[in-house]
């Protein structure tokens, strides 16, 4: 199998694409020759995979590397960012993208950055673990036990408000963030805003091909740059091999599983934080993260959804070039820090 990401721009989504992305893309990627997806080569690589699009980003007063309680009490890591202010700050908790199985605490640095900076808060960034060495879904239970230390531990271990947090990611991290609100919400765990860009919703495993899909986005973005029906596939496949395929091991671990595979599956959407959504034209994820804002919407919650046209699926990773990208930071770090320190 190719690695998708690094073909030339398909015939059918060029018209859809601006053309700044597209000279950035042919500059840096297009002729990149393709070759076998390497799942430990490709970790290597994953957070500076959309660096030649990356812009500076400011500086934060400290920035340190930590443990916190993730999944059955085992320490995962996090890596927290601090403000040019007197504590307790307000906190925003980030969960990377990498579609379960790759993403470090390098991945989304930038992004934390400017929110801390912009926004006026302390980041903490969770080190959730990947599949396909731990069985899905330990990034949403690591996390949401991160959330919970966290909530409990840090105005002693990271002098933060544990009354004024907010969650956020991008791709695989935002569809996390959106689960933890529905478990926080559930544990009484009071969280003021969840803030996401191109979440992952739906569970593509249902669909042999991008026609099957219910989402016209799968089918217009079939062949998306960056993040495409093959690559998401393979994401989907390696989240699934890691179930056990003996019993009882099985049975634990589906049993695990509820209804995180497809998050539009929640038993309840009442009573959830303000959520902003961003999605993006060029993705094949665009139709589900808007149909998962219209069920927040119905349930009645505050709901802030747009999408930022012209641009693939990690389109926020190019902020020295792109002004989707520029402007998904900035509002982002606005919505932040207007909610938290309203």
């Amino acid at each position: 199998m190719s690695h998708e990401a690094l073909n030339p721009i398909h015939p059918s989504v060029l018209p859809h694409l601006d053309p700044v992305f597209v000279k950035l893309y042919n500059e840096h990627v297009a002729n990149t020759p393709s070759g076998p997806i390497d799942l430990a080569l490709l970790r290597t690589k994953y957070s500076v995979l959309y660096s030649y699009g990356t812009g500076p980003a400011p500086d934060c007063a400290r920035i340190y590397d930590a443990q916190v309680a993730g999944h059955n009490g085992e320490l995962i890591p996090v890596r927290v960012y601090e403000p040019d202010s007197p504590g307790p700050w307000p906190v925003h908790i980030d969960f990377h993208g990498g579609g379960w199985g790759l993403g470090d605490l390098d991945t989304e640095s930038h992004i934390c950055k400017h929110i801390c900076v912009k926004a006026n808060v302390c980041v903490i960034d969770v080190a959730y673990r990947l599949v396909p060495e731990h069985a899905f879904p330990i990034g949403i239970q690591d996390s949401f036990a991160a959330l919970q230390h966290i909530h409990a531990k840090g105005a002693v271990e990271f002098k933060i408000d544990p009354t004024r947090i907010s969650l956020g990611g991008v791709s695989a991290g935002g569809n996390i963030a959106l689960i933890c609100a529905h478990l926080a919400r559930d544990a009484s765990i009071l969280l003021r805003m969840v803030a996401v860009g191109t979440p992952t919703i739906d569970d593509i495993s249902k669909y042999a091909s991008a026609a099957e899909a219910p989402w016209p986005s799968m089918q217009e973005m079939e062949h998306a740059p960056t993040l495409n029906w093959g690559r998401l596939k393979w994401f989907d496949n390696l989240k699934w091999q890691s179930i056990a395929s003996e019993e009882p091991e099985r049975e634990v671990q589906m049993k695990a599983l509820k209804w995180y595979a497809n998050a539009l599956q929640a038993p309840d959407f009442t009573q959830l934080p303000k959520t902003v959504i961003y999605t993006a034209g060029c993705d094949p994820l665009r139709d589900e993260g808007e149909a998962y804002a219209k069920k927040l919407i119905e349930g009645g919650n505050e709901v802030i959804q747009k999408r930022f046209a012209g641009v693939p699926h990690p389109f926020m990773h190019m902020d020295d070039c792109l002004w989707q990208a520029k402007e998904f930071i900035d509002l982002t770090a606005d919505h932040i820090r207007d909610t938290l320190h309203r």
